[in-house]
């Protein structure tokens, strides 16, 4: 429904409202905020939690309180790549 373009609006721009923006202009949709804060949003916690966790690992310090340090350090690297693998597809959406 809301989708990157809609056969009768090129450029997810309505074809009433095309003659006001200039040739080669970028436009900008409403959601295109949103998906900027979202991206940076979840690669900067991705990418944060990346580097916290690498950082306990390799100081050999607990990655979660009363876990084991395999297994947290495994599951905090495996959500951090997700979260900044979302982050990076929410920047793809623009």
């Amino acid at each position: 429904m809301f989708g990157r373009s809609s056969p009768g609006c090129p450029n997810g721009v309505h074809p009433a409202f095309s003659a006001a923006i200039p040739a080669g202009a970028t436009v900008l949709r409403m959601e295109s905020g949103p998906a900027v804060f979202a991206g940076a949003a979840f690669t900067l916690f991705g990418a944060g939690l990346l580097l916290w966790t690498s950082v306990r690992v390799r100081l050999r310090e607990p990655v979660a309180e009363g876990a084991g340090q395999v297994t947290a350090a495994v599951l905090a690297s495996v959500f951090g790549a997700a979260f900044l693998a979302a982050g990076l597809w929410a920047f793809t959406r623009l």
